[in-house]
């Protein structure tokens, strides 16, 4: 039987702070932002933003995602921590932590991210669906924005970069199987880049 040990109430950034120390996985919720729930470990933590290395439903390490630490709706210990500590390590899945990791705004995760892995996904709060991810390298960073040279599900470049402003900026992804896939198949974009209007409403 499983012990569900339950955080004291000190408030998100101290469970995350315990949770980083002592690597415990963790659930996690953005119930404003996505229905769906973080499952991993915090790997890097700030002020405001943490990163978190997800574990996959097959119980293998699958990416990191940097999350801001305001849109945690509630996190709690993984009630099935024990499984998941065996069937990781009976994998052979060992945690990774990336080094210099910056977590200071979304610029710097983004770098940070870029330095670690060829592909990116900026996941972009829209209303109506949630978060939307676009994936793609980035290119350059503006004094608002992120400027992406994206890939389409099918992994083909788009001929263009898109900017993609902070403030409708719900997470940040890289490392992920998917993304790993998606790299494999397109390789290096060729064309040359042309400047697009920014937005963070659009739906490939």
């Amino acid at each position: 039987m499983t012990t569900v040990v339950p955080f004291k109430a000190r408030g998100v950034r101290a469970e995350l702070r315990e949770a980083f120390e002592q690597r415990i996985p963790l659930r996690i919720l953005r119930d404003r932002l996505h229905a769906g729930v973080i499952h991993g470990y915090v790997v890097a933590l700030s002020r405001d933003f943490c990163l978190v290395a997800e574990v996959g439903d097959a119980m293998r390490f699958d990416g990191y995602i940097a999350i801001s630490i305001a849109d945690i709706s509630s996190i709690e210990e993984d009630p099935s921590r024990d499984f998941v500590e065996k069937a990781l390590a009976l994998r052979g899945e060992a945690l990774k932590v990336p080094d210099d990791f910056e977590l200071d705004d979304w610029a710097a995760i983004a770098r940070s991210a870029m330095a670690y892995a060829p592909l990116i996904s900026l996941n972009m709060i829209e209303d109506d669906e949630g978060e939307v991810s676009y994936v793609g390298q980035l290119t350059e960073v503006e004094p608002n924005a992120l400027v992406l040279r994206e890939l389409d599900p099918n992994a083909r470049w788009y001929p263009d970069t898109g900017a993609y402003e902070f403030e409708g900026l719900g997470s940040i992804g890289f490392g992920s199987g998917y993304l790993d896939a998606l790299w494999q198949v397109a390789g290096l974009p060729g064309d040359p880049q042309q400047p697009r209007a920014p937005r963070s409403d659009s739906v490939h």
